[in-house]
C-alpha cells in the first residue's frame, strides 16, 4: 500500500483513523519565528507500505531514534541535511518498522540573518563543508556528543514560553556550525587525522580497551569533542560501538582458546551477562555457548 503523508495526518497532526491499520503516529509542527520551526515525527508501521514524504527547502538539524524521543538517552544518530529546494520522495517500511525524529529547520535567509551574513555567503559556505566532507546527498552524519546532548535535553525538558526555546534552538544551531568546522579542519588536516588512527589503534589493544574518550583523547593529543566527531567522520562508528566491538571480538578469541572459561572471559569483558549475550548474537549470529561449541 502507498499512503501520502501530506494527506495522512489530521488537524492535530495524527495520522487518521483510516490509515490505522496501515501506519500509526504524529507530526507536530512548533512555529518559533516565521522561517525557523522545530517538527516532531513519528511513525509505526503496521503492514509492509510506501510512504510519501515532502520537505520544505532549508537547512535541518535532526536527531533520530526508533521509539519518541523523550531524553537524549533516546537519540540514535544525528544528521545535519541542506535541502536547495522543496522535496518529495519515497520510503518503504516493513511491518514493524518504527521511525522518530526530531528536527530544527530553518531556511537559509533565517541563519543567514542569524549569523550576520547574506544569504549567498551561507549558502556557499554549506555547499563548501557538504562538498568538503564528501556528504551523500547533502547529509552528513554526526555522533551524539556529550555537548549536544546537553543542549538537546534543554530543548526536549522545555516548557516554557517559546521565545525562551527559540533561544535553545539557536545555541543548537550555533553549536552543530562549530562542530561542522572543526570536522572540516579535520578533514583537510594530516596531522588530527594522524592523532585520530593513533586511537583507533590503541583500541585494538585488549587493555585499552576501557579507556574512556576523554582519556583516549588526551594521550592522542586530541580534545574530546575532536576526536569524537574526528572518529566517527574517519572511522565511521563512534568510539563507544567500536571499542564494544573490539571487547565482544576479543571475548569471542579468547572463548575459543578456553571453551570453558566462559564466566571469567564475561566478567573481564565489561558487559553484564545479558549485554554480553545480545551483543554477541547481534555480532556473531548465535549465542556464545553455540560459538564455544563451534570453534
Amino acid at each position: 500500500m502507498q499512503i501520502d503523508l501530506h494527506h495522512a495526518y489530521n488537524h492535530q497532526g495524527d495520522i487518521q483513523e483510516r490509515y490505522a491499520s496501515v501506519i500509526s503516529g504524529y507530526k507536530r509542527h512548533i512555529a518559533l519565528m516565521p522561517n525557523l520551526e522545530l517538527i516532531e515525527q513519528h511513525i509505526t508501521c503496521q503492514q509492509d507500505c510506501i510512504l510519501s514524504e515532502q520537505a520544505e527547502r532549508g537547512l535541518y538539524f535532526t536527531i533520530i531514534s526508533d521509539d519518541p524521543i523523550k531524553t537524549t538517552n533516546d537519540i540514535h544518530s544525528i544528521s545535519v541535511s541542506y535541502l536547495p529546494k522543496n522535496w518529495s520522495g519515497d520510503f518503504y517500511l516493513t511491518q514493524g518498522d518504527k521511525k522518530s525524529l526530531i528536527q530544527i529547520h530553518i531556511l537559509p535567509e533565517q541563519l543567514a540573518h542569524a549569523l550576520g551574513e547574506t544569504e549567498d555567503q551561507t549558502l556557499l559556505y554549506f555547499s563548501c563543508l557538504f562538498h568538503t566532507l564528501e556528504a551523500q546527498e547533502n547529509t552528513l552524519n554526526l555522533p551524539v556528543t556529550d555537548t549536544i546532548k546537553t543542549l538537546w535535553q534543554t530543548i526536549l525538558a522545555h516548557t516554557g514560553q517559546n521565545l525562551s526555546l527559540t533561544g535553545h534552538v539557536y545555541a543548537c544551531i550555533f553549536t552543530f556550525i562549530e562542530q561542522l568546522k572543526m570536522l572540516k579542519h579535520i578533514a583537510q588536516c594530516n596531522d588530527c587525522q594522524s592523532k585520530i588512527f593513533h586511537a583507533q589503534n590503541l583500541l585494538e589493544v585488549p587493555k585499552n580497551l576501557s579507556l574512556k574518550p576523554q582519556l583516549l583523547a588526551h594521550q592522542v593529543g586530541l580534545n574530546e569533542e575532536a576526536l569524537t566527531l574526528g572518529f566517527h567522520y574517519l572511522v565511521g562508528q563512534s568510539i563507544s560501538s567500536y571499542s564494544e566491538q573490539r571487547r565482544i571480538q576479543y571475548a569471542a578469541e579468547q572463548l575459543r582458546k578456553n571453551p570453558n572459561a566462559k564466566t571469567s572471559i564475561v566478567a573481564g569483558s565489561g558487559f553484564s551477562e545479558s549485554q554480553f549475550e545480545a551483543m554477541f548474537i547481534q555480532h556473531f549470529g548465535i549465542s556464545s555457548q553455540h560459538y564455544g561449541q563451534i570453534h
